[in-house]
């Protein structure tokens, strides 16, 4: 089974190293010598999580290796059908996982509901949803977030825990894991291939990132891309999702779709017909790669024991979100 295993080591007060161990999915071993056609059905069923991405990646890149390109209302389609799973994955986070972890109540029933709605197809339900999370989740129009790009504002916003949003980001801001780090980089390598990829220009998540507060602009990452896909979706937008390909060389095609945690990207090689190679890079062998930047944000990350390691290894493993289960275990220190 796909997983990944995080062992974290302290020393002298601070996190000292980070350990990765990733089994993820060889799709090699089963792609290789099936028609294209026959490439997609597949890979929805070798991945569990985005499989919606994961299919219109392969159908992108298979149509760039053959010299064709995809159809307009074909790309359309995908686009939307992509956008909604991204949508589901990023409520699944913020209304479940994030309230979880930080000690919040988690909205089961409002996801529950909705995950059945999208799922369905419900008519409407990208323009229902985001007046739902406007009115009772947000409490203000998705455009006023630009003016959190004033750290003051947003402060005393998450401070009057007004909505379950503002309730969650005053959570967060408690917690040791979040204390802004001026020492660190403020964006290490890899960072921008996270959900801050399609958010990395908004103002508010700018501002949290120059003030080195960035788990909490991760977070607001993540509010800021669902925001944006129901806005594309609501209005039947090509751009709603970033989805391309090319050929490189006669029988190669290159595709990549920006997923809820970055992107993914394929790279097939045709052969008589059928796959004769195909690669594939997710976003979270990137994010937890020994060099990602969820080891160089946890490095040196000042920590009072291995509790509170293994509290700060979990907050920023939810945040760069990895596809597969994980586990944290933790060495060293004194109540290791």
């Amino acid at each position: 089974m796909a997983s990944i295993d995080i062992v974290v080591e302290c020393s002298r007060g601070c996190i000292e190293t980070v350990r990765i161990d990733a089994r993820t999915p060889n799709p090699a071993r089963v792609l290789v010598g099936l028609s294209p056609a026959a490439v997609a059905g597949v890979l929805g069923r070798l991945y569990a999580v985005c499989g919606a991405a994961q299919r219109a990646c392969a159908e992108l890149t298979l149509a760039a290796a053959g010299g064709v390109s995809l159809a307009h209302d074909r790309h359309g389609r995908l686009a939307a059908a992509v956008a909604a799973e991204a949508v589901q994955e990023h409520l699944w986070r913020l209304w479940l996982d994030w309230p979880a972890l930080l000690g919040a109540m988690p909205a089961r029933d409002a996801f529950t509901r909705w995950y059945g709605g999208i799922q369905s197809g419900a008519p409407d339900w990208p323009s229902q949803l985001l007046t739902t999370l406007e009115a009772d989740w947000l409490g203000m129009p998705a455009a006023a977030l630009a003016q959190f790009d004033e750290l003051a504002a947003f402060d005393r916003w998450h401070a009057s825990a007004a909505t379950p949003v503002a309730r969650l980001f005053g959570l967060l801001r408690a917690e040791r894991a979040a204390t802004p780090r001026v020492g660190l980089q403020a964006r290490p390598a890899g960072t921008l291939d996270s959900p801050l990829e399609t958010a990395s220009e908004h103002r508010w998540i700018a501002s949290l990132q120059d003030a080195g507060r960035a788990l909490e602009a991760l977070l607001a990452a993540r509010v800021v891309s669902l925001l944006e896909l129901l806005l594309g979706l609501c209005s039947d937008s090509l751009n709603m999702i970033d989805m391309a390909a090319a050929s490189p060389a006669p029988g190669r095609g290159l595709g990549s779709v920006a997923t809820a945690r970055g992107w993914l990207e394929h790279d097939a090689t045709l052969a008589d017909g059928v796959v004769s190679a195909y690669l594939i890079h997710t976003p979270t062998e990137r994010h937890f790669a020994a060099d990602g930047p969820f080891v160089a944000y946890l490095r040196g990350l000042p920590v009072e024991g291995a509790r509170e390691a293994a509290r700060a290894a979990s907050l920023w493993a939810l945040a760069f979100d990895p596809c597969v289960s994980h586990a944290v275990a933790v060495v060293g220190g004194p109540d290791a």
